[in-house]
C-alpha cells in the first residue's frame, strides 16, 4: 500500500457502532493517484460514541503522565481509539501514547465541544436554531417577539436546513472527500452486507447526521490514520523505508529484478511534532533521500510526506513547518550526483542505521560516516548531506516566498513605534533584525515536566556588533522548550528587549515566545539580519537565507555542528564566529558613542576651550562670553560625554599629539572633508582644537573651501581640507559666492570634489556627509547616495592609490525646536523623542534619520557583500546619538547673548566650541581603532 506497511488483509475494513457493539464492514481498496492500489487514509473512520456516550476506550484521556522521554515516544506504534496493530517498532504504552496524544491535542488547543458543551451531541441544525432563540432573547423582550419570533426562526430553520445539505460531515452524498467512507456505506453497490450490516451502517449514517464528525480528537486522528484500521505509526518514514529497502535489495541479490511500486508517508509524529523542527525536517529530507537514491537502482520505494492530512482531519492550524514544506518535496533545483549513493552504500547506510541505538534518528541516513573526521579534525559531509543541502535550501525558501505574501509586513514584526517619523517608508524600506534562542539540542518535548536544555547566552555586546543601528525591528523569538527548561534563556530575553530598546531607540522591538515552528522558521528566513547562540535552531534557517547571518559554533575540542563543513557556495553571506566569542582590541568602533550621556565636568571643561576664537557666526557666543568665578566656561562647552555601558570605549577628548600618531600609523598625508554646512562646522572645529583656525572666513561673498597643515612632533605633517558641496552632487559647473549651481530649485552649492580627491598623490582619510539638503525627496536621495559609492569605486578603479585610503561617511544630525529654550541637555532619548519635529517648515529634519538608515544599509551591502569592488570599505563616523541629546549650544541657543541673533533662527547649526567638537573626539577614537584593526587584518565592518 501506500505506506510501505502490508494490510493486514486483502480488504480494508471500517469499524461502525450500533447499540454499543462493534461491526466490522470490509471495503474495496482504492485507487492511487500514485498508480498503486492502496487503502485511502481520508476512508479511515474509527468508532463514533453513542449517544450519551463519552467514552469509548478504558484508557482514553489519561493525560497525567508526563515522564516517558522524547525518544521512547519518537518509537513503536500506537493504538487509537482500542484498535490495536502496527506493522513494525513494537508497541505503544497506553501511558506514552496518551502522553504524545496530550503533546499534540495541547499544541494545536482543540477545543472538544462534544464533551465541553452538551452532555449528549446535539445536531447541526439544532444548534443553529439554538443560537438564533438565544439572539432572540437577548434583542427582544418577551411581549414584541410573538410573530417576530416565528418569522425568524423559520428563517434560522431555513439556514439549518441548508446547513445539513451542505455540511461536509453531516451530508454523506454531498461528494467531499471528507465523507468518502459515509459514501461508501450508503452506496449498496459499494459493498455486499447483510441486513443486520446494513441496519448498523443506517445507524451510523444517523448517527453521523445528529453529530459533528469533526467534534472528537480521536476520531479526527482515526480518519487521517496510516492503516485503516486506525494505525497511526510513530516511526518516521525513513527507519520503515530502509526496513523495505533492505528487504529489496535481498530480493535483487535472490534474482528479482522487478518490485511494485510502494509508497511511503510520513509519521504523524514527525509532521506534528511542534518542538523539534530541525529533527521532524531532517528527517523528511532523508526519507527523501532514500528516495531518490533507491530509485537509482530500481527498487520503487517512494515517499511523499502527506503532512497536510494530519491537520486537514485533526483541526487546528498548521503550526509546524513540517507541514508547510512541499508535498513531495521538491529536488528539481539539484540533481542526485551518479554514484552518490551505490546499492552496496545504501544496504550499509539502512543496515547501520536500523541497528543503531536510535534508528529514527535522521542523521544515520545524512551523517552514516559523522560529518567531522575525528582524527584529522577535517570535515567529512560526503555526498550525502552535500546532496540534501540544496533540497532542503530550496523548499525552505519556497515555504518563505509564499509565507511572506500572507503577511502584512515582513517577519510579522509589527508597526514601528514612532510612526509618523518613518510614515513615509514602505514596508521594503523596513529593516528587520532577528535574535532568536533556542537550546543547543532538539530532544526536549513540551510535555515534560523536566529536560536538560542547552542554552549558551551571548554577551549583549556580541548582538550589539550584529544588529546594525539601522534596523527599523528587532525581534527577539523564543523557542518554548528554551523558555520552559533553558537555564537563563527566558531572563535573557527579558534583559535583551530592555537592552535593545536602549540601544535601538528609533526601532521597534519585539519579544516573543514562538509556539508556531512554521512563523520561527519564516521569521528567521526572512529577516535582514539574523543572530543566533550555539546550537541547531537556527541551523537549517541559516542555510535557506540570503542575507547577513551570525551563528556562533562551539569550535573546541571539535565543531558543535555540520554547519562549519557546509561548502563554500552557502558561506556568502553567512558568518560562523567562534563560541565563546572573544572581544578583539578595535571593536569598541562598533559599540562608542551609541549609549551614553552627557554630565557636566568643569575640570574637563578647560581643555574644551579655543586657544583662538573663531571668526564670524559660529565664534560668536564664544566671543561675546564674559568669565566669571561661578560660570568660568560657556555652559555648553562643560559637558563631557560617558559611556554607560561599555565603559571600556570611551570618548576621550583628542590631543593633536593622539591624532598625529593615528595619521601616521596608517600612512594618511591628508584629511579631506565634503559636505554641507555642518560638515564645514566640523572642519573648523578640528582645526580649532588643533589651533589652525586663522585666516578661515565665514563670509558669503567668499569660498568656504579651505586647506590647513597640521605641523607635527615626531610625526610627519598632514593636510586637512575642506570642500563644500551640499548634496553630494557635480553637476558639471562650478559655484560662486551668491551663485548656487545645484538642487531642485538652484539653490544650493556643489563645488568639485571628485578630481581632486582623485588626483591626490598621497593616501588620504575621505569624511562625507549629505542628507540635510534633500528635503523629503527620499528617492533623489538614494539614488544619489548610490551614485556617490559608485563614484568612488570607480576612481578607486582608475587609480590604485585610492583603493588603500580611508573612507567614512558620518550620519546627519537634525536640530531642535526651540532651541533658545534649552540651557542644558536632555538626561536620554525620552526627553528628546516628544520634540521631534518634520515638515518644509523644520527644514525636514524628521526625515535625516531615515536617510541616515539608508546610508548605513548601501554601506552595509558595500563593505560585506562587494567582493568584486575595487574602493576601500566605509567606515562609519556616527554621532547622531550623542548630539540629539544636546539642545543647548545651537547659533541660537540662550548662551548667545543678543549680538548673535540668527535671523531666520538657527537651530541645527552649533557655536563653536560646543556639541560639535564632540565629533571630532569620536573621529580620532574611530580612526585608532581602524588603525588597530588594519594591523591585525580583522574584518572592517562599518555597517554596525
Amino acid at each position: 500500500g501506500i505506506y510501505g506497511d502490508p494490510p493486514s488483509s486483502s480488504a480494508a475494513s471500517v469499524t461502525s457502532v450500533f447499540s454499543g457493539h462493534f461491526t466490522a464492514v470490509p471495503r474495496p481498496p482504492h485507487h492511487s493517484e500514485f498508480g498503486a492500489s492502496y487503502h485511502d487514509d481520508l476512508a479511515s473512520m474509527a468508532t463514533v460514541p453513542p449517544p450519551g456516550a463519552t467514552n469509548i476506550s478504558s484508557d482514553h484521556h489519561n493525560l497525567n503522565d508526563t515522564n516517558v522521554p522524547p525518544s521512547v515516544l519518537r518509537n513503536g506504534g500506537v493504538k487509537v481509539g482500542g484498535i490495536n496493530h502496527n506493522g513494525v517498532g513494537g508497541g505503544f504504552t497506553s501511558e506514552s501514547r496518551e502522553l504524545r496524544n496530550k503533546r499534540i491535542a495541547s499544541t494545536r488547543r482543540i477545543n472538544n465541544h462534544f464533551n465541553h458543551d452538551h452532555t449528549h451531541p446535539s445536531s447541526f441544525s439544532s444548534k443553529i436554531l439554538q443560537r438564533g432563540m438565544d439572539a432572540i432573547d437577548v434583542i427582544l423582550p418577551n411581549r414584541k417577539r410573538s410573530r417576530f419570533t416565528l418569522a425568524i426562526s423559520a428563517l434560522v430553520g431555513l439556514v439549518a436546513i441548508l446547513g445539513i445539505t451542505y455540511h461536509p460531515t453531516i451530508n454523506p452524498l454531498s461528494g467531499t472527500t471528507t465523507s468518502r467512507v459515509l459514501k461508501d456505506l450508503a452506496n449498496p453497490t459499494t459493498s455486499m452486507l447483510s441486513n443486520a450490516e446494513a441496519a448498523a451502517d443506517a445507524a451510523l449514517i444517523a448517527l453521523a447526521a445528529g453529530g459533528d464528525f469533526l467534534d472528537d480528537f480521536d476520531q479526527r486522528r482515526r480518519r487521517a490514520a496510516d492503516l485503516p484500521d486506525g494505525t497511526v505509526f510513530s516511526e518516521p518514514a525513513h527507519t520503515r523505508m530502509c526496513r523495505t529497502i533492505v528487504e529489496r535489495l535481498d530480493a535483487v541479490d535472490a534474482g528479482v529484478t522487478t518490485f511494485e511500486q510502494v509508497v511511503f508517508t510520513e509519521s504523524e509524529y514527525v509532521c506534528r511534532d511542534p518542538d523539534a523542527p530541525y529533527t521532524s525536517v531532517l528527517s523528511m529530507f532523508a526519507a527523501q533521500l532514500l528516495d531518490t537514491a533507491n530509485n537509482e537502482i530500481g527498487l520503487n520505494v517512494d515517499y511523499t510526506h502527506r503532512c497536510a492530512k494530519w491537520e486537514r482531519f485533526c483541526t487546528g492550524n498548521m503550526t509546524t513547518i513540517q507541514f508547510h514544506l512541499p508535498d513531495p518535496l521538491s529536488t528539481n533545483a539539484y540533481a542526485f550526483q551518479p554514484g552518490c549513493v551505490t546499492a552496496p552504500t545504501l544496504r550499509s547506510i539502512c543496515t547501520d542505521c536500523l541497528a543503531s541505538d536510535d534508528p529514527t534518528n535522521p542523521d544515520c541516513v545524512l551523517f552514516p560516516n559523522g560529518y567531522l573526521d575525528t582524527d584529522t579534525n577535517t570535515c567529512n559531509l560526503g555526498c550525502y548531506f552535500s546532496q540534501v543541502l540544496p533540497w532542503i535550501r530550496n523548499n525552505l525558501r519556497t515555504v518563505a516566498t509564499l509565507w511572506l505574501n500572507t503577511v502584512e509586513t515582513r517577519a510579522l514584526t509589527f508597526w514601528l513605534r514612532n510612526a509618523a517619523e518613518f510614515s513615509h517608508r514602505e514596508k521594503d524600506d523596513m529593516e528587520v533584525s532577528v535574535v532568536a534562542l533556542s537550546c543547543s539540542n532538539d530532544d526536549c518535548d513540551m510535555s515534560q515536566e523536566t529536560c536538560v536544555c542547552e542554552f549558551d547566552p551571548l554577551p549583549n555586546w556580541v548582538y550589539a556588533m550584529h544588529v546594525p543601528r539601522s534596523s527599523t525591528n528587532v525581534a527577539i523569538v523564543v523557542s518554548p522548550t528554551c523558555a520552559k527548561f533553558g537555564e537563563g534563556c527566558t531572563l535573557h530575553a527579558q534583559e535583551l528587549y530592555h537592552f535593545f530598546g536602549q540601544l535601538y531607540p528609533r526601532a521597534d522591538i519585539t519579544y516573543s515566545v514562538i509556539t508556531s515552528t512554521s512563523s520561527w522558521y519564516m521569521r528567521m528566513i526572512t529577516a535582514d539580519h539574523l543572530v543566533c547562540p550555539p546550537g541547531v535552531g537556527c541551523l537549517l534557517p541559516a542555510i535557506a537565507r540570503d542575507a547577513y547571518t551570525y551563528i556562533y559554533e562551539t569550535t573546541s575540542p571539535t565543531v558543535g555542528t555540520w554547519l562549519t563543513c557546509t561548502p563554500q557556495d552557502y558561506l556568502s553571506r553567512l558568518t560562523i564566529p567562534s563560541f565563546p566569542p572573544e572581544f578583539v582590541q578595535g571593536d569598541c568602533r562598533h559599540l562608542r558613542a551609541r549609549l551614553g550621556e552627557w554630565s557636566s565636568d568643569l575640570e574637563l571643561a578647560s581643555s574644551l576651550q579655543y586657544r583662538t576664537a573663531v571668526d564670524g557666526y559660529l565664534g560668536c557666543a564664544d566671543t561675546n562670553f564674559s568669565p566669571t568665578a561661578e560660570d568660568p566656561y560657556r555652559l555648553p562647552t562643560t559637558y563631557g560625554w560617558d559611556e554607560t555601558i561599555w565603559s571600556q570605549c570611551p570618548v576621550d577628548v583628542m590631543t593633536k599629539l593622539e591624532l598625529c600618531t593615528q595619521m601616521d600609523r596608517l600612512g594618511l598625508k591628508r584629511m579631506l572633508f565634503v559636505g554641507d554646512h555642518t560638515t564645514l562646522t566640523q572642519a573648523i572645529s578640528l582645526v580649532s582644537i588643533l589651533d589652525r583656525n586663522e585666516d578661515i572666513s565665514l563670509d558669503p561673498s567668499v569660498v568656504p573651501n579651505f586647506s590647513k597643515t597640521v605641523f607635527c612632533q615626531d610625526h610627519p605633517n598632514f593636510d586637512i581640507t575642506y570642500i563644500r558641496n551640499d548634496r553630494l552632487e557635480e553637476p558639471g559647473t562650478t559655484p560662486s559666492p551668491g551663485e548656487p549651481n545645484c538642487g531642485p530649485s538652484n539653490d544650493h552649492y556643489c563645488y568639485p570634489w571628485s578630481s581632486d580627491y582623485s588626483s591626490y598623490a598621497d593616501k588620504q582619510l575621505l569624511i562625507v556627509n549629505t542628507g540635510y539638503h534633500w528635503g523629503d525627496d527620499w528617492e533623489g536621495y538614494i539614488t544619489n547616495f548610490q551614485n556617490v559609492v559608485g563614484r568612488i569605486d570607480e576612481i578607486a578603479a582608475a587609480n590604485a592609490a585610492r583603493a588603500n585610503d580611508v573612507l567614512m561617511f558620518r550620519t546627519s544630525v537634525p536640530g531642535h525646536k526651540e532651541c533658545e529654550l534649552h540651557n542644558g541637555v536632555y538626561a536620554h532619548y525620552g526627553e528628546y523623542c516628544p520634540r521631534i519635529v518634520n515638515g518644509a517648515f523644520w527644514h525636514w529634519w524628521g526625515e535625516l534619520p531615515p536617510y541616515n538608515d539608508y546610508a548605513i544599509r548601501i554601506i552595509n551591502e558595500w563593505n560585506l557583500l562587494n567582493t568584486v569592488k575595487s574602493g576601500a570599505n566605509i567606515e562609519l563616523l556616527d554621532p547622531w546619538y550623542m548630539t540629539v541629546l544636546r539642545p543647548d549650544g545651537h547659533l541660537s541657543g540662550s548662551d548667545a547673548g543678543p549680538n548673535c541673533g540668527m535671523d531666520p533662527q538657527e537651530c541645527m547649526l552649533y557655536s563653536l566650541p560646543g556639541p560639535v567638537d564632540w565629533w571630532n573626539h569620536l573621529l580620532v577614537m574611530q580612526l585608532k581603532d581602524v588603525g588597530t584593526h588594519l594591523v591585525n587584518s580583522s574584518p572592517m565592518q562599518a555597517w554596525r
